[in-house]
């Protein structure tokens, strides 16, 4: 059994806040200086393309983690290439109508769809770093990427500074220097004698599912946010939910990058203890995401001065419960571990579309009282409800 060790997580940390603080002041860029009605057009039209992303990084990076140390170098190569490319142009048409259908193609849309395939390249590769313990190759990966879209994000916002086309196409460019200077990194390292096949492609597709599930869920609370309050009050709301959210993505991944070597020695030899100390430590990282999110949030409300902070402060009540739902969601991504170990994906899938449904026949007649608050309430609930889902699978597969 491989054990959790404070280097190993504190490389990852490394590995993970570089890239996180790159991302976190491109994203305060953009409510600095995009209209809050762009700033919730540049975010739907992001999380549209990101559910497709979702479900092919679930498709062909998740997989990666769990399976790369027994590939046989071919199978490894179709599994970095061949498959993300492929299952990403199945994506790319879906998105491309659902776009075309809801909103119309713009520039700033076909930026987006340009990106799935780029980076479900990527995170095949990031997820073989992780699997592999390789935090440098990780932080060079998303380094460049974030370094990069933010370098060109300013550039472009000062051009364009009421356009949401600005964000979009400096993370395109980001996103395609970082694979021309790490992709030939990827295949290094040993390999097995197993061929790419359908347990792979099993596992991957429940991944997938969720992962998809998870992004939509973001998408459609800020679209019936924007159908019931308008524009401005999805761009605001969008505002608060991207920074905390990009703050517990940093912090909740880099711990579960950091656990890997521990969560694949469960694939071959389950330990209950084990796995209860590993989700203790995750709930404990959650909490202090949270508990740091708040002293963020208290210095914010003493800089009422900077456009960015009377954003990010305007609505109080909303963000302390934005704050909860990230906690719980981050939560359920490591109470769910056992049930990802066991190769059963296809119950994280449908988790999350019970979630989803849940969300959606709660969220109406919380918006119509709360407002904004009620979307993140509804949020919360439902999140709370995926935890209780899998807590009641862990005590019945025992």
């Amino acid at each position: 059994m491989t054990s959790l060790s404070v280097r190993h997580l504190l490389i990852y940390f490394a590995a993970r806040a570089l890239p996180a603080l790159a991302s976190m002041a491109l994203t305060f860029l953009c409510i600095q200086m995009l209209p809050s009605d762009q700033y919730a057009l540049y975010s739907l039209t992001l999380l549209a393309a990101g559910v497709a992303s979702g479900f092919v990084g679930g498709m062909s990076g998740q997989p990666m983690q769990r399976y790369s140390h027994q590939l046989d170098l071919a199978s490894l190569r179709r599994a970095l290439l061949q498959l993300p490319l492929g299952v990403a142009a199945v994506a790319v048409l879906i998105v491309s109508v659902y776009i075309s259908v809801t909103a119309g193609l713009s520039i700033s849309a076909v930026l987006a769809i340009a990106s799935i395939p780029l980076l479900a390249l990527v995170d095949a590769r990031r997820n073989l770093f992780i699997a592999r313990g390789r935090a440098s190759a990780v932080l060079a990966l998303d380094g460049w990427r974030s370094l990069l879209a933010l370098f060109f994000g300013g550039g472009l916002l000062w051009l364009w500074s009421e356009q949401a086309v600005a964000p979009l196409a400096a993370q395109l460019m980001g996103i395609v220097i970082c694979l021309m200077v790490v992709s030939s990194r990827a295949a290094d390292g040993p390999h097995g004698t197993r061929k790419l096949d359908r347990a792979y492609l099993h596992y991957g597709i429940g991944i997938a599912g969720w992962m998809a599930g998870i992004t939509a869920l973001a998408l459609v609370e800020r679209s019936m946010l924007a159908a019931a309050m308008g524009l401005a009050s999805s761009g605001q709301y969008a505002a608060q939910s991207d920074v905390i959210n990009a703050v517990f993505a940093a912090g909740s991944s880099m711990l579960a990058s950091a656990m890997m070597p521990s969560y694949l020695a469960q694939t071959t030899r389950f330990d209950a203890k084990e796995l209860r100390r590993l989700c203790r430590v995750g709930m404990l990282g959650c909490l202090a995401i949270a508990f740091m999110c708040l002293m963020a949030g208290v210095i914010l409300v003493l800089l009422p001065g900077i456009r960015v902070a009377r954003t990010l402060t305007a609505d109080i009540p909303t963000a302390l419960t934005l704050i909860a739902a990230a906690t719980v969601w981050s939560v359920a991504g490591f109470v769910q571990k056992p049930v990802e170990l066991r190769g059963q994906t296809y119950r994280l899938f449908f988790g999350v579309i019970c979630s989803l449904i849940l969300f959606l026949i709660i969220a109406l007649p919380l918006v119509e009282h709360f407002s904004a608050q009620g979307i993140a309430l509804a949020k919360l609930t439902s999140g709370g409800a995926y935890i209780l889902y899998y807590a009641w699978i862990e005590r019945n597969s025992k």
